[in-house]
């Protein structure tokens, strides 16, 4: 079944374990789930707006097919 993931965070979520800490993702684009592998750096630049990233890194603007009257 295909699904949408909204992912609205542009930078990981910081878990403390003892004395350890885990970077956890939250961009939706990690190879690494659930950890954050720093890909999230590529959302930095986003404007307002909805984005799809695709397998390869590759951003596109989904522009809605609605007029505005």
């Amino acid at each position: 079944m295909s699904r949408i993931v909204l992912h609205e965070r542009d930078r990981p979520y910081l878990v403390k374990v003892g004395d350890q800490e885990l970077h956890l993702c939250a961009c939706g684009l990690s190879a690494n789930k659930p950890y954050c592998d720093g890909t999230h750096k590529k959302t930095l630049d986003e404007k307002d707006g909805v984005y799809l990233y695709d397998h390869e890194g590759k951003r596109t603007k989904v522009e809605s097919f609605y007029s505005k009257q």
